[in-house]
């Protein structure tokens, strides 16, 4: 999912942490009715008939049921078909543009669950989509007629304190980590959305909040358990299958199903600075400007985030924002060339707890249940004419809300080779997206919105290359292909290794060649 969407309204907003907690205390009541409906759920059911489905090249199959009643019999966990109670509720994901339907989805509770699911895909030949937290921009966590291997279930984090490590199962949510790690005063780089799969963000390079401290996520990945297309469980980091470990790290879930992480924490103080400053459209090109120039200079102990939005009722404005990590008391000193532009409609400058933070953006634009479409791209250099052309293509419209965003790639990211993990965007300079959200049931306006955030993109794309892996949305073969640069040819070696036949395609996909 874009980073920055949703955020630019958050950073401004008032009355954030009173937000935050009632959001919190509903979502707690949500996830507490959600576990007590699992718990009613069958888990064996009858197989009655054989299941039509569709294979890995796209062809209609039937799926015997006897095979069906001895896949589901050999789980610890749940095995669901189209008449299966909560169906339509686990097939549904964050960006509600894809309604499909899968032929079965089996909820996983353990490894060997997993090594099943795939064991029986694979000897179906059955079109297999991987589900974390459901995120995909581009719906790939879900397929039609094929087989969705939900990790949902697998969302244990263990911290070890003394090495300040985290190991996390894969279907944990980014909030799940947050809360086991931050109390301990500890964090890694995990996104800006707590409902976020932890799985998804990191295999396509993770980036977030602390990323120009600490890294993206693939930086901060010590080792990976993975299930192969050919069923088998292994381990790959610095010395055990050490070509799989660098694919991993930015290559998406094309080699396999990671079912842990282990990820290295650092030392975080709980409370942090938030800030957020609005300004009007008429100020535009000077507020963006200003952006860029504060970003010149800005610590790595700032996140900083800038963008503008134009919200359904045509109100709109730029925005920037972010949180401080350093010495509270060299704040106002930090932020000085934001405050004394003028102009805000909003300035707002509070401590708060991270933990709070890292939930800020979870509702509103970014709360599941809308339907959305976006483009990603990243800068190298930016200029007079890209500010304009930012600002000047925006125009309202009641179907939707949009927003760009535009996030700074410098600092620890950069220190990394373009060759040390999959991820070739090292000299990117920053990050810019464009996103339209409008409401899932408004089909109609579909191919209007799409439209238009296409024509926007095509004036902004000149001034990018290459994208951030996880908001892909319709990129066609080649522009996957050299978005990987340099690098691709390695991940095809290593796709011939361990996924020859091209089992896991419902990605940014490399192909194989073998």
């Amino acid at each position: 999912m874009p980073l920055a969407y949703g955020l630019l309204a958050a950073y401004a907003a008032a009355g954030l942490e009173t937000i935050t907690e009632i959001t919190m205390q509903r979502r707690a009541l949500l996830k507490s009715v959600a576990a007590a409906a699992v718990s009613t759920l069958p888990l064996k059911q009858v197989w009655a008939a054989d299941l039509p489905a569709i294979n890995l090249d796209g062809a209609d199959i039937s799926l015997d049921k006897a095979d069906i009643r001895d896949f589901a019999d050999s789980l610890s966990g749940i095995l669901m078909q189209p008449d299966s109670t909560g169906y339509d509720i686990a097939r549904q994901v964050w960006n509600r543009f894809w309604d499909r339907r899968p032929a079965l989805i089996a909820r996983c509770t353990s490894v060997d669950d997993a090594v099943a699911a795939v064991n029986f895909a694979r000897s179906n030949n059955l079109l297999t989509a991987v589900r974390c937290g459901g995120h995909s921009m581009s719906g790939k966590s879900v397929c039609d007629g094929g087989l969705v291997i939900d990790l949902s279930y697998m969302n244990r984090v263990d911290i070890n304190v003394a090495d300040k490590t985290a190991y996390v199962e894969g279907g944990a949510l980014l909030g799940d980590l947050d809360r086991k790690a931050l109390p301990l005063g500890l964090a890694t780089t995990a996104g800006v959305v707590s409902h976020t799969g932890v799985g998804g963000l990191t295999l396509g390079g993770g980036m977030g909040r602390l990323q120009r401290r600490f890294g993206l996520s693939i930086d901060n990945v010590l080792g990976v358990e993975i299930v192969t297309a050919d069923g088998k469980v292994l381990k790959a980091n610095a010395k055990e299958n050490p070509d799989l470990y660098w694919g991993v790290r930015g290559g998406g879930g094309n080699f396999g199903i990671v079912t842990k992480f282990k990820f290295q924490l650092h030392a975080m103080n709980p409370m942090v600075i938030n800030f957020g400053m609005r300004y009007p459209m008429s100020v535009a090109k000077d507020a963006l400007k200003l952006y860029f120039d504060f970003c010149d200079d800005a610590h790595e102990d700032l996140f900083i985030l800038g963008g503008v939005s134009m919200r359904e009722d045509g109100t709109g404005g730029v925005s920037i924002g972010g949180n401080y990590f350093g010495d509270p008391s060299n704040v106002d000193r930090v932020l000085k060339p934001l405050r004394d532009f003028g102009n805000a409609i909003s300035d707002r400058v509070i401590p708060i707890e991270y933990l709070k933070i890292q939930k800020v953006a979870d509702d509103g634009v970014n709360a599941p249940g809308k339907r959305r479409y976006a483009k990603g791209g990243f800068l190298r250099e930016v200029n007079d004419d890209l500010i304009t052309t930012v600002i000047e293509r925006i125009e309202p419209m009641a179907s939707r809300s949009f927003s760009v965003g535009l996030l700074p790639m410098d600092g620890a990211p950069a220190r990394v080779g373009a060759e040390d993990t999959v991820w070739a965007h090292r000299d990117a300079s920053f990050n810019i997206d464009s996103t339209s959200t409008w409401d899932a049931a408004n089909t109609d306006v579909d191919e209007e919105n799409i439209s238009w955030n296409r024509a926007y993109w095509n004036d902004v794309e000149p001034f990018t290359r290459g994208f951030y892996v996880n908001q892909l949305i319709d990129e066609d073969q080649g522009q996957v292909n050299s978005n990987y640069g340099s690098n691709h040819a390695r991940l095809v070696q290593v796709k011939n290794k361990y996924d020859p036949t091209n089992f896991f395609r419902l990605n940014a996909n490399v192909r194989p060649n073998a």
